[in-house]
């Protein structure tokens, strides 16, 4: 028996790729065949990955099938497999999020929870990452539901840049971080406006890096705006995507993670945060309670 996974985009990076591979080592590390299957991958991904137009299906297989946007074609297909199904749902940002923004990824999220529906009567199993994506499954009529957290790896931060924590450190400047793609549902400009008042009232000599890719270009224009009027163009800075030794510099040498997303599936970069001994802050919205619990402040 083999127990494989497919999804529709693998990309280098991004949470819910990091969880697929995690799941695939650990399957065969417990002596399982298993791969990965996508329609779309990534460059950096293509020694590991394999195309979906490979994977024929076998009754005697099991296929855990990631759900965190529209399938489409990749869907159809997992309908047609005779494998047994497990759905492992990491939740879907909802639409209203992207409106004014981008009216395709809006288009995106509102068809694919739309499409997670279509899934009830052909999933034998379905997961949430979380205790409130598996609220959202019940809710919507999935039956037989169990939880099982995104696995994340932190060895993976043991090395960083010495050159840039250096750098990070200068001045004993008290560093602000948050993590995660630029897009409005992270509320990046709330971090903005907290991390403002912290500068002015209370410690001029503070920073802060908000870290991610800009996923919506509109919303991370806005963000500049906001920093050019208040004045900390010299304060807070947009990395966009940087690699995992740049990541684990910012990690080691702030003094706060400051988080004030308003939805989320699970939100890796908490327990990343928890892992180098970072203080949370973090609005109690969504699934950031489940993945918080206590070793954080929850702010309401």
């Amino acid at each position: 028996m083999e127990i494989n996974q497919i999804y529709p985009d693998i990309s280098f990076g991004d949470a819910v790729s990091n969880d697929i591979i995690e799941i695939r080592n650990i399957l065969r590390d417990m002596g399982y065949s298993s791969e990965i299957y996508a329609q779309e991958i990534s460059p950096k991904c293509l020694n590991y990955i394999k195309p979906l137009s490979e994977y024929k299906g076998n009754i005697d297989n099991i296929i855990i099938y990631h759900f965190a946007l529209l399938g489409l074609d990749v869907t159809d297909l997992v309908k047609r497999l005779p494998d047994m199904k497990i759905l492992i749902y990491h939740n879907i940002t909802p639409s209203e999020f992207f409106n004014g923004y981008d009216s395709y990824l809006s288009h995106l999220c509102s068809k694919g929870r739309d499409e997670l529906r279509s899934l009830i009567d052909h999933i034998d199993m379905a997961v949430g990452d979380s205790e409130y994506n598996c609220h959202e499954l019940r809710k919507i009529g999935f039956k037989q539901i169990e939880a099982l957290p995104v696995v994340v790896d932190v060895s993976k931060y043991a090395d960083y840049d010495p050159n840039l924590a250096a750098d990070l450190r200068k001045d004993d400047t008290i560093n602000f971080l948050f993590v995660g793609r630029i897009a409005p549902n992270k509320r990046q400009e709330d971090v903005i406006r907290i991390f403002y008042y912290y500068n002015k009232y209370i410690n001029s000599n503070s920073r802060l890096y908000l870290v991610g890719y800009k996923q919506v270009k509109k919303y991370a224009y806005e963000l500049e705006d906001m920093i050019l009027r208040h004045n900390l163009s010299d304060k807070v800075f947009l990395t966009g995507h940087i690699n995992n030794k740049k990541l684990a510099s910012y990690y080691r040498t702030s003094h706060i993670f400051l988080c004030m997303s308003e939805h989320e599936g699970f939100c890796v970069p908490l327990v990343e945060a928890m892992a180098f001994g970072i203080p949370v802050l973090a609005f109690a919205a969504a699934a950031i309670p489940d993945t918080l619990g206590n070793a954080g402040i929850l702010l309401h």
